[in-house]
Formats: C-alpha cells, structure tokens, sequence
C-alpha cells in the first residue's frame, strides 16, 4: 500500500462538494417511493422516528430506520443492481449530477500530479457507479458501507466527519493531507487534517461552524450557484 505521507493527497468530499444532491438519500428515498406499503409503515412511524431528532444519541436512527425499511427483503446483488439501475437512470434522463467546475478542479489535481482520493458518507456501490457514469470510475474512492441486519441492510462504517480519517488511512491515504474539498462541517476533522482546504457553496451555518472552530477565514467556492 503506498505510503500517502510524501505525497500531494487531496481529498474531496462527494455529495453536494462533487454533485449538486445527496446521491445516497435520492436512492434510498426511491426505493421506499416504489414499493407504496413500505412507504406508508414509514409515515406510521414518522412521528416515533421524529422525537428521536431530538435526543443527540438517536438522531442517526430514524435514516436508519429508513434505509432498513428501503432495503429489506434485498439481497446484495439485488442491491447492487438497484444502485446501478440508478446510476444508469440518472444519466440516460440527462440529469446534471455533477458539478462542472469541481470535477474540472479534481482533474487539475490529478493533472499536477496530485493523489486525489474521494471520501463520502454515500453508499459505496452507489457512488462508484455514479463516477463511473460521470468520467472518474479510476479516482479512488472511500465510502460508507451497509451490512445485514433482520432482512434489510444498515450501516456498517460510515463514511462521515471523524470516521473518514481511519478509512481514509485504512486504504493509504493517512493524515496529514495537502488540501480537501467540503461542503459541509462534518468535515471539520478532515479540515484540521489537512494544509489547505476549500469550502463549496456552504450554508451561513456551516461557514459561521467551520471558520469559528478554525479560527480562520474560509476560501469559499461558489460552484453550486
């Protein structure tokens, strides 16, 4: 495994950095969308899954929940299927997922020499085969993955704020990185990481968040507009 310690590491965040939605969430909602009684035992359970937004410690179970609910009954190769039909779907109705200025960006890096990996909270098989569609299926990519659970699927490693920087190692890709592409403050930990860093089309909150706890101003990059 290469060593990410003497190189150009840049690492970019995935959805709503490199697509203008959130890939994974789009999916798994037109999963349940399909298949109408699957959809109508989510809203029964749609005020039980609300308070626990409330409560810090819950607030991941109601998504949970859903993907569970989207997923049961799937197998994994059905799953990939379903993935790939969505990827393939996206694009035969020409839907512009990706953000044309950050994936010309991405191959600057990649042009310089740079080692641009690709971190993201999204379904592996899902974003692997949206970059495939996109143009960059060769950009290593790091991404949550699912494992069974009761006949459904629920998160195993997820991809997202401070577990990025275990997976990111875990393939070759170690702290301290040279600069990284967010567009949200889950990242602050990956920030803190990494010599420079970008923000994309962030929300008040999220740059308020980001350059308090950074202490800094942040370079913003309006690519979503």
């Amino acid at each position: 495994m290469p060593d990410a310690h003497d190189a150009n590491v840049v690492v970019f965040d995935f959805d709503l950095t490199l697509t203008r939605w959130e890939t994974a969430r789009r999916f798994f909602k037109g999963l349940l969308r399909r298949q109408p009684a699957r959809l109508g035992l989510l809203l029964v359970l749609l005020p039980l899954l609300a308070s626990l937004l409330l409560i810090p410690r819950t607030r991941r179970l109601p998504t949970r929940c859903a993907v569970w609910l989207a997923t049961f009954g799937r197998s994994r190769e059905a799953m990939h299927a379903l993935a790939q039909a969505h990827a393939d779907a996206v694009f035969a109705a020409g839907e512009a997922l990706f953000i044309a200025p950050a994936v010309a960006r991405l191959r600057e890096h990649l042009a310089q020499g740079d080692r641009v990996v690709i971190a993201t909270g999204c379904w592996e098989p899902l974003a692997r085969a949206l970059l495939v569609h996109g143009g960059l299926g060769d950009v290593p990519l790091v991404a949550s993955t699912l494992r069974p659970w009761r006949g459904g699927w629920v998160s195993d490693q997820h991809c997202l704020g401070a577990n990025k920087i275990p997976m990111l190692a875990a393939r070759g890709f170690a702290p301290p990185w040279a600069m990284a592409y967010t567009d949200h403050h889950a990242d602050l930990p990956l920030l803190r990481h990494s010599a420079q860093w970008c923000l994309v089309s962030p929300t008040a909150d999220c740059l308020q968040r980001i350059e308090t706890a950074l202490a800094t101003r942040a370079q913003v990059l309006a690519w979503r507009q």
